[in-house]
């Protein structure tokens, strides 16, 4: 599956999620980005996640573009 169209099913199942879901994805995206900031700046290993975890294979950009959407999104709640 392209990174892509990934990033695009996960903001089309943000209307089934609650709340407290969306603000663990808020909180998982967040974490995630530090860790690939941590990485490029200090050299620190990006923590690895399993392939079933919905982060799974996505790069920072669209980390952020995700993270993005998921604020536009609770803020719309």
């Amino acid at each position: 599956m392209s990174e892509k169209k990934k990033v695009s099913e996960l903001v089309a199942s943000f209307k089934e999620k609650s709340p407290k879901e969306m603000r663990t994805l808020r909180n998982a995206l967040n974490n995630r980005i530090k860790s690939f900031v941590d990485e490029a700046t200090y050299g620190k290993e990006l923590p690895k996640i399993s392939p079933s975890h919905k982060l799974y294979g996505l790069n920072l950009t669209e980390c952020k573009e995700l993270l993005e959407q998921s604020k536009k999104e609770l803020k719309t709640r």
